[in-house]
């Protein structure tokens, strides 16, 4: 009898902690945060998802077309424009499974930015592991924007960056803690992905869809924006970047495209060099590349020296630009900074060293061709 009454005790006991708690379709679910800054005043946007059709999905149903809610508020502090949802959101919100932020260009201010990371940090539900882009484009069309095929929004690629930057790694993604991380030290220029709709490459059920689309860099120093640009002005980048697991590289001869590869696992590794007249460098990339196209026969040894100079054209290219816009393009202070803080101190106006066009005195690349597919390579070039 005595077990009995126990029994009973654990068991209410058990099932009282469930009084609490509410049906997944009771709660709405905050899956990203859009961010601007307009006559003073944070606009927040928000993207709502369904989760329903996600776990329908994945249990092998049908896919349904998917919903998306888009809401907009606006106030003097994130916290008053995140509060005005609460009027006429009609539900209990969750801010537990935001995925992703993207700030407009004209938000990426110090004083917004930091107003935005003040909020996130302080509020215990959001995790500081969530994706950050910026774009130029209005947040209400690129948060509708949704996957082909009525996939769910959760697999977009405001949530699933790192799925893209596998297969094609350009600008590695970043995450929230790595902004913050990042931007406090003066030596570093942060590079955040640029996100914008791209209106014309796809097509679903005959009609023209909108897709989201990484297309270039923001610089960021000290929380400022410098400026943003497209892909093709920064291809030098890649070679530099952390973590770049598989990029591909069109080889040119003159203006000619003679072949393509995808290289995997880049390495940079800089050098700082004793010099008279300010601080310089030498960068060493090493490389192993797959074939994928040959436009016309070439030798291994012929196609090796032509990526080769391909790199390090594309790195060139990259940090002239940014030489001549005052960015620092490839981090090359923060390098200084990490083998000479003297040195760094020495030199640096407002954490950047100086820029010229001779601050990095050489580039050598070290590229071997690891695969040809399933041909030989030298086969149509006669070796």
């Amino acid at each position: 009898m005595y077990l009995r009454l126990v029994a009973v005790g654990l068991m209410t006991l058990l099932l009282s902690g469930c009084w609490g708690n509410r049906n997944i379709d009771q709660i709405v679910y905050i899956h990203s945060i859009g961010i601007d800054y307009d006559h003073r005043q944070f606009v927040l946007y928000v993207q709502l998802i369904n989760f329903s059709g996600l776990a329908k999905a994945e249990y092998g149903g049908g896919r349904q077309t998917e919903a998306v809610a888009i809401g907009r508020s606006a106030g003097e502090t994130p916290e008053i424009a995140a509060h005005e949802l609460y009027t006429s959101i009609q539900q209990m919100v969750s801010w537990g499974h935001v995925k992703s932020i993207v700030f407009t260009k004209r938000a990426l201010k110090k004083e917004v930015v930091r107003g935005v990371i003040d909020l996130l940090t302080r509020y215990h539900e959001i995790r500081h592991t969530i994706w950050v882009y910026a774009t130029d484009a209005p947040l209400s069309d690129l948060l509708k924007a949704t996957p082909l095929l009525h996939a769910s929004s959760y697999l977009s690629m405001l949530t699933n960056p790192e799925e893209i930057f596998k297969q094609s790694s350009f600008i590695r993604p970043l995450r929230f803690n790595r902004l913050i991380a990042i931007s406090d030290e003066r030596s570093a220029t942060l590079r955040i992905p640029y996100m914008t709709l791209d209106p014309a490459s796809w097509t679903e059920d005959t009609k023209k869809k909108k897709m989201l689309s990484l297309s270039g860099v923001c610089f960021l120093h000290d929380y400022e924006l410098q400026q943003c640009t497209d892909r093709e002005k920064l291809l030098g980048v890649r070679w530099t970047e952390r973590d770049v697991i598989r990029t591909p590289i069109y080889v040119k001869e003159g203006r000619q495209t003679v072949a393509s590869l995808v290289v995997r696992h880049p390495k940079a590794k800089w050098s700082v060099l004793s010099t008279k007249d300010g601080p310089a460098f030498q960068l060493t990339i090493q490389a192993q590349g797959s074939l994928i196209e040959l436009r016309r026969p070439l030798s291994r040894e012929q196609l090796a020296k032509l990526t080769a100079q391909t790199v390090k054209q594309e790195i060139q290219q990259a940090y002239e630009w940014g030489v001549n816009r005052n960015i620092d393009v490839l981090n090359v202070s923060d390098q200084l900074y990490r083998s000479n803080v003297h040195k760094w101190r020495q030199w640096e106006q407002n954490g950047i060293i100086p820029l010229k066009t001779n601050t990095i005195r050489n580039i050598s690349v070290h590229l071997s061709i690891g695969s040809s597919g399933k041909e030989k390579l030298d086969y149509r070039a006669g070796g």
